[in-house]
């Protein structure tokens, strides 16, 4: 495991874009805005949350998003030369919304996406051309998230993986403990939902500090 700083960030006026919801604009126009990959973020200095990458062995996967602009993503190609980088954008929500939420690893070879976030078909290419299936998660047993949470309920997809055989799934969400045991995993229910109120949860709750194995590649046909 790598511990490293990224770059402390100013946060001044520059760094956003002014007036970028204008009073009186519709929710039309702010969807628009999004599908047309335009955030609020500038690209004055890099910015981005953790949340926003995912790494599949040596490639990373960044979503650019409300949270996250194309100098953070440059910023880690040049930090990690060793890895790829590559951009994701999965448009949906008009609200900023962390990549595992949306798509989600599962075990090598496997990807579930949250079917309100679709992936366009430039950026399914390197997961169909190295054979990987993405299937849609299954929707949470819950209508709502939990008192004083502010996440949306695509939480049950915000699993834990221990090996490529073994994933946590918050226990109440049934549906998803189905699919995962569909994808021939063994599934540990976890009681989590009390945590939701934190911000995240089990992906968003760990870290990574030591895994035995090498640092795979996934995506050898790019």
């Amino acid at each position: 495991m790598k511990w490293e700083s990224a770059p402390k960030p100013r946060l001044t006026n520059q760094s956003y874009k002014s007036n970028y919801l204008p009073k009186g604009i519709t929710e039309e126009e702010r969807y628009k805005k999004i599908e047309n990959r335009d955030m609020i973020l500038t690209e004055k200095e890099p910015l981005f949350d953790a949340a926003e990458i995912l790494r599949f062995g040596k490639d990373l996967f960044y979503h650019n998003n409300f949270t996250s602009n194309l100098s953070g993503l440059d910023w880690l190609r040049r930090h990690y030369p060793n890895h790829r980088v590559h951009q994701i954008n999965l448009p949906g929500d008009l609200i900023p919304t962390h990549i595992d939420a949306c798509f989600t690893p599962i075990k090598p070879g496997v990807v579930i996406i949250n079917p309100n976030r679709k992936i366009s078909s430039e950026q399914r290419k390197i997961f169909d051309d190295n054979k990987w299936e993405i299937h849609e998660a299954v929707p949470s047993i819950h209508n709502s998230p939990p008192p004083m949470c502010y996440s949306s309920i695509w939480l049950s997809m915000n699993v834990l993986i221990i090996d490529p055989k073994t994933i946590c799934v918050e226990a109440t969400e049934e549906k998803m403990i189905k699919q995962m045991e569909s994808f021939g995993l063994d599934v540990i229910p976890v009681p989590f939902r009390d945590v939701y109120a934190f911000g995240g949860s089990l992906h968003c709750a760990t870290t990574d500090v030591y895994r035995e194995g090498d640092c795979e590649d996934y995506f050898p046909n790019q």
